[in-house]
């Protein structure tokens, strides 16, 4: 690492707050950028983060349970070991660290602290990935408005003005497209998705079902796939190289009462999933909000979790790029309507470019 490397500061509480930054991570790596990810948990007491996975069986068994603990968030400096914080900020003052690409508000007092020690001018970009604060940054409100802001969904703007992913490879044509439909509950598997699968298999759609345990697959039936990720992965593990990596995604198959997985390999394999599919069906995170820009995927939403998704799930009305579950319902499912938001998707995307070809590449003389 060196001062014009960009380290990312993300989250495993969140995949929303995680996936993006390894695609930007990634992207950057591919163009000669370093960078260094750093997951907020790994400076967690230790018996703290194994509450975690308890926390996520709660939120994804009710939703209700979800949207109460939305509401009670706090800041996450009690759940902080002060040793590893001290050593990490240390680490970075001794490299003379100067430029982070943040995630999540939650490192917010972390970076005040660094900001203080630091000794240098700092360039720190706050990723904001929803239309208004997410619990992480409403708690450090005070704090967030002295950062740079960049807002990826600005209600005030009629169109987002860039995008996160690995690469800039271009959305499929629609009409080249599988026909198949993403399903998911987000990285903690909440909301109402589960509900519309049984709905749309009886309509006759080819679903492909993202799972937050194996025990919902359903038997095999030639059309309907599901995929998860692998149990034993955490956003906060590293591989054996010490890097963090995309989740480990695998597919399931219930033949008999007897489920199988099969491990799709790289996570480009999930990413073809969803350049080749006619529409997302997910609760209205912004992480889902880029992958429906990045791809060029209509976004079916579902009941919000949260303000922010609420205001999410507007936003993306509003400038057609998706539908509400209940709205496509009663257009009878229609596929012309999607092929409509797809048209809307893809004339965006096409004038906008990666957030790190307009920002960090741009910055590395290289590639200019």
């Amino acid at each position: 690492m060196n001062s014009s490397s960009v380290t990312l500061l993300a989250s495993g509480n969140s995949l929303g707050a995680y996936i993006p930054a390894m695609h930007l991570h990634m992207y950057l790596q591919s163009r000669s950028v370093g960078t260094d990810v750093q997951v907020l948990e790994n400076l967690y007491h230790e018996e703290v983060r194994h509450k975690i996975r308890s926390t996520k069986k709660a939120f994804h068994a009710d939703f209700s349970v979800a949207r109460m603990g939305h509401k009670l968030a706090k800041p996450v400096d009690s759940s902080l070991d002060e040793e590893t914080v001290r050593r990490m900020l240390e680490g970075w003052r001794q490299a003379g660290i100067s430029r982070f690409a943040v995630f999540t508000g939650f490192w917010l007092p972390i970076l005040e602290r660094y900001k203080e020690a630091a000794g240098i001018p700092l360039d720190i970009r706050l990723i904001r990935l929803d239309a208004i604060d997410t619990p992480s940054y409403k708690v450090h409100k005070p704090l967030y408005l002295g950062y740079d802001n960049v807002w990826f969904y600005d209600p005030s703007k009629l169109s987002p003005g860039s995008y996160l992913a690995s690469d800039e490879e271009e959305p499929l044509p629609y009409a080249q497209r599988t026909g198949r439909v993403l399903i998911h509950g987000g990285g903690w598997g909440i909301g109402t998705y589960a509900g519309t699968i049984s709905e749309l298999q009886k309509l006759g759609h080819s679903l492909d079902v993202i799972v937050y345990d194996p025990s919902e697959v359903q038997e095999d039936d030639g059309v309907t796939r599901f995929f998860g990720t692998e149990a034993s992965w955490d956003p906060w593990s590293k591989d054996a190289q010490g890097c963090h990596t995309f989740p480990p995604m695998v597919r399931y198959v219930r033949e008999d009462g007897v489920l199988r997985e099969f491990p799709l390999g790289s996570y480009s394999a999930y990413t073809d999933l969803m350049r080749n599919c006619a529409a997302i069906i997910s609760k209205p995170g912004g992480a889902t909000l880029n992958d429906s820009l990045a791809f060029g995927i209509p976004f079916v939403m579902l009941e919000p979790f949260g303000d922010h998704e609420l205001h999410n799930s507007a936003y993306w009305e509003s400038r057609g790029f998706g539908i509400r579950f209940a709205e496509w319902k009663a257009r009878d499912f229609s596929k012309p309507k999607l092929q409509e938001i797809c048209r809307c998707l893809l004339e965006q995307r096409s004038k906008i470019n990666h957030y790190g070809r307009n920002i960090y590449a741009a910055e590395n003389s290289s590639y200019v």
